[in-house]
């Protein structure tokens, strides 16, 4: 196994309660510092795919500052320190639509960008879906929740010019039989 490259200082550039910009120095291949820039998440995030017994998915519509647009999403959020993906994605299903799951389980686990964002998204499937918790937005989060059949999704996933939690999830579903 190679040997990691030698590492100089490390500064944090800048953060917030979600993720930090950090910059390191790190030798490259000639010996020679070389400033490698990250984005380290301050913790881990789970998407919840929520799937009724009659086939139909729930899913969100969510404005997206970074967009400055609404997107189709599957429920989100961040595990907090020592909780399980499991637990963490039956909490956020419940915060942001009021669904209770019954029954949720590991679909994938993967680092979303490797190179440039220290994260690792978990994938959920929320099943035996009921009415009856409270949600629980944070002031900045604005969502509309909509049902869908599975070819509305891909349709949506499809229209979108940003595709991420949407299509994440629909992959993982996709997959779930051939596991």
């Amino acid at each position: 196994m190679d040997p990691l490259p030698r590492l100089g200082s490390r500064r944090v550039l800048a953060g917030n309660r979600f993720f930090e910009l950090v910059e390191e120095e790190i030798e490259d291949r000639s010996g020679s510092m070389y400033p490698y820039y990250t984005v380290a998440s301050k913790w881990d995030a789970v998407v919840v795919i929520p799937r009724f017994t009659d086939g139909t998915l729930l899913i969100e519509r969510i404005y997206r500052h970074p967009y400055r647009a609404w997107l189709h999403e599957f429920p989100a959020g961040g595990i907090e320190p020592g909780e399980d993906a499991c637990a963490a994605g039956a909490r956020e299903l419940t915060e942001e639509t009021g669904l209770i799951a019954g029954r949720i389980r590991l679909l994938h686990r993967f680092e979303a960008l490797p190179g440039l964002l220290r994260i690792r998204l978990h994938l959920v499937l929320a099943e035996d879906l009921r009415e009856g918790g409270t949600t629980s937005l944070d002031p900045a989060e604005f969502i509309q929740v909509e049902r869908v059949t599975l070819t509305e999704a891909w349709q949506l996933a499809r229209r979108e010019t940003v595709s991420s939690f949407l299509t994440l999830g629909l992959m993982a579903l996709a997959t779930e039989s051939h596991e």
